[in-house]
């Protein structure tokens, strides 16, 4: 895979700053909208031309390069990201558009090479349900006749 091809796809992972603050119960369906606008094709065209199999290990040893390439103290936390990033985002996407396969490779890849940080997938649905109305960590839900 060419490295600007790569580069194109990318930042749908290592771009997390502008995503994951809007993993929330009321943004998160508006920007996984906008998160499917902006890199469903380049994924999508990604996977047909050079198969799912040698994407995800492309894409899986880019972020292994991004991580060295950070200062060992922000190692750790560039890692956490990427893996929320292919939670919350990546892997719904790729569910959502077909790529199950791509998505499968990638979390059994992920795992393989960090088994202490593997990940499971779910998809956009799946994870929009989970938010709770909540304040302090008290639940809301059900209070006052309030539901989801």
């Amino acid at each position: 895979m060419s490295e600007n091809y790569l580069n194109g796809l990318l930042p749908a992972v290592q771009g997390g700053k502008l995503w994951l603050h809007r993993f929330t119960k009321r943004d998160y369906p508006q920007a996984f909208r906008e998160y499917l606008a902006q890199f469903a094709d380049l994924y999508r065209d990604a996977a047909a031309s050079m198969g799912e199999d040698a994407l995800a290990e492309a894409l899986l040893d880019a972020l292994a390069e991004g991580w060295k390439r950070q200062r060992f103290w922000n190692r750790t936390v560039a890692q956490l990201d990427d893996k929320q990033m292919l939670v919350t985002f990546l892997s719904p996407m790729l569910l959502e558009i077909g790529l199950e396969e791509l998505c499968r490779r990638l979390r059994d890849g992920w795992a393989a090479r960090w088994p202490k940080e593997a990940y499971q997938v779910g998809t956009h649905e799946e994870l929009q349900s989970g938010f709770r109305n909540a304040i302090f960590g008290i639940s809301l839900d059900g209070f006052g006749g309030r539901g989801n």
